[in-house]
């Protein structure tokens, strides 16, 4: 386990040259975090990886103040970043997740990636809060494009090379096709596919065990 909580200025290098600047930054980790390369510059930044988590081969980026990240206990991470931009942006992981690989990016102040327990993510997934950047009415001149946050229900499948947009909410038990882009909300115990993902199956669960019973 490692702590570290500093309340004055800091920069100093870790993991391979990768460097933390900033106030009251707090790591705190009681998990198993190999190979993690780090990046983070801010103030006020609070990492957790709870107990019997296993993270490794991936990167976390920070810019900005006040972003929190947790990984809950049990999960297990083989890949992909965290991405924080702005500030007051939270990605919380629940507990018994599973994560092959996947970019996380929560991009504009005060938007969160919430993914629930038990849920099963396979590789080169995409969720995001936002655009990180602006889209302008020529009337208004005002923005027109708003971050979102993302809310993964628990015990969710979520298949290879998924996009999970700004605003999407998915129910429990569902599962997000391979390829799939999702980009508004679902209901629970339902299969989503397609561009942009629709519902093609109502009234199913899912195990991650092979069953070979038909």
């Amino acid at each position: 386990m490692f702590l570290f909580r500093k309340f004055k200025e800091i920069k100093f290098l870790l993991n391979g040259g990768k460097l933390i600047n900033g106030n009251n930054i707090i790591i705190k980790n009681e998990g198993i975090a190999k190979k993690i390369k780090w990046d983070i510059s801010g103030n006020d930044i609070k990492i957790e990886i709870h107990k019997n988590a296993k993270i490794e081969n991936v990167k976390i980026y920070i810019r900005g103040n006040s972003h929190h990240l947790i990984i809950g206990e049990n999960s297990c991470i083989s890949g992909g970043d965290f991405w924080f931009e702005d500030n007051g942006c939270e990605i919380a992981i629940g507990k018994y997740t599973t994560i092959e690989s996947a970019h996380f990016a929560a991009t504009e102040n005060n938007s969160s990636i919430i993914i629930g327990e038990d849920c099963m993510l396979s590789t080169k997934i995409e969720i995001r809060t936002g655009d990180s950047h602006s889209i302008i009415n020529n009337t208004t001149k005002k923005r027109i494009n708003p971050p979102a946050d993302v809310v993964i229900g628990n015990h969710v499948w979520i298949g290879a090379n998924a996009t999970v947009l700004k605003g999407v909410k998915i129910g429990d038990e569902s599962i997000i096709a391979a390829g799939s882009i999702v980009t508004k909300q679902f209901p629970s115990n339902v299969v989503i596919a397609g561009i942009p993902a629709k519902v093609i199956k109502q009234d199913i669960n899912w195990v991650r065990e092979r069953i070979n019973d038909y």
